[in-house]
């Protein structure tokens, strides 16, 4: 008996939408450190660009992140 054999092509895909927030402090403690204003003006720009993307069927946020190593996004950020 043969199997039913059902070839599967796996195709790159890439998001037809990026838009870069720019510099962004990434890490809890890190953003801690940050005064109020900035935190809160990073967070506007990651948001932003968050919505936008849902509303027009997705893409990719580009940051350039303000450390050298890898760490978590922040608190603040993962709950916007």
């Amino acid at each position: 008996m043969e199997a039913n054999q059902c070839p599967l092509v796996v195709e790159p895909s890439y998001p037809d939408l990026v838009i870069n927030v720019g510099e962004v402090t990434l890490g809890e403690e890190n953003r801690k450190k940050l005064q109020k204003i900035q935190r809160d003006q990073e967070k506007e720009r990651v948001m932003r660009a968050a919505c936008a993307l849902l509303n027009s069927g997705g893409g990719v946020i580009r940051m350039a992140k303000k450390v050298e190593h890898p760490v978590e996004m922040g608190l603040d950020l993962e709950q916007s």
